[in-house]
């Protein structure tokens, strides 16, 4: 077990560069009024930046201080074109002074969205398209190119997608800590959390983060983008990550249960009633959600709140991303 104090201490020691301004990683909860409820909350993690996602912008708080204690001068970057990484990679980086070289799964038929914006941020030169009939040997071509630039004597490092990478697990850490200062200053202890997962080191290091503290919270996980198997694969590497981390061992895990979204299981699929879902969330709740990942996330928690009649403080960790609306104002939904 390690006192928060020490953790929070860690964290921040890990996330501190002296060539870069520490990024802010506290975001607010609020209550939702939720099946005439008072017990439900949200915490805000699509505040902490306007174009960087809420959690992604804690992983790069702890890879952008790694990128420049090892001296790195580039950085490839692996994801699809819409991918809300390599768009919050294309802004920590950039503001770093870290070149940036994206091997993307597309060209898309239709830029919409992210894959619009990215072009702010590089020419189309600059962008590694690969097809999805390529894509299993991306990895592949991304290293050949690393080696070659390293050739050339260019200290250059690959960021997985999702930013799933050891050097981002203290900045994922930071959601524990961020949540006991919400309970501390309001005045409310969590019984359930609920986060969606896409490639889940987020939800993994929130795990972690956890069983370190012996946090007896129940966990409600909603698996978007691979399948709960691989979520627990990467769930152990995690926990190895952290122990190492921190100088502990990992003994037991808090409670806690994988789900695929309620309705559009695949990933990046939406239908009539994720459209509804937003809509209604932005009328009732105030907040934009994603038609990927927020959205399923509120969906499958109503679900679950509903059928397992769950009981005591519940919060749900709204991750950011709504930059990803920009890429369906054709929807229908808009018009009505």
């Amino acid at each position: 077990m390690i006192q928060e104090k020490e953790l929070y201490r860690k964290i921040r020691f890990a996330c501190h560069s002296e060539s870069a301004e520490a990024f802010h990683l506290q975001s607010r909860i609020h209550r939702l009024r939720w099946f005439d409820r008072s017990d439900i909350w949200v915490k805000r993690d699509d505040e902490l930046s306007f174009g960087v996602s809420g959690t992604k912008l804690r992983k790069h708080a702890s890879i952008i201080p790694s990128l420049q204690q090892k001296g790195i001068e580039e950085v490839v970057v692996i994801g699809g074109a819409h991918s809300n990484n390599v768009l919050s990679a294309a802004q920590t980086l950039t503001e770093n002074s870290i070149k940036m070289t994206p091997f993307l799964l597309g060209p898309p038929p239709q830029r919409t969205g992210n894959a619009k914006l990215l072009s702010l941020f590089f020419n189309e030169d600059e962008i590694h398209w690969i097809p999805r009939a390529e894509w299993s040997t991306c990895h592949n071509l991304a290293n050949r190119y690393i080696e070659e630039k390293r050739s050339q004597g260019i200290n250059i490092m690959l960021l997985p997608e999702g930013g799933h990478h050891e050097s981002a697990l203290p900045g994922a850490l930071s959601l524990m800590v961020d949540i006991l200062r919400n309970e501390k200053e309001s005045g409310v202890v969590f019984d359930h959390l609920f986060i969606d997962a896409g490639t889940g080191m987020v939800a993994q290091s929130l795990l972690a983060g956890a069983a370190a503290l012996e946090r007896k919270t129940t966990f409600h996980i909603v698996v978007l983008a691979d399948s709960f198997t691989d979520f627990k694969s990467g769930l152990a590497q995690v926990i190895q990550q952290t122990e190492k981390f921190l100088h502990l061992t990992i003994t037991t895990l808090p409670d806690h249960h994988l789900y695929y979204p309620s309705v559009a299981k695949s990933f990046g699929s939406t239908n009539s009633t994720i459209f509804r879902e937003i809509k209604r969330t932005a009328r009732e709740d105030g907040i934009l959600t994603d038609p990927v990942y927020s959205s399923k996330l509120f969906l499958t928690a109503r679900k679950t709140i509903l059928e397992q009649t769950l009981q005591g403080n519940i919060l749900l960790i709204h991750s950011g991303g709504a930059l990803a609306l920009s890429g369906f104002m054709d929807h229908p939904i808009f018009a009505s």
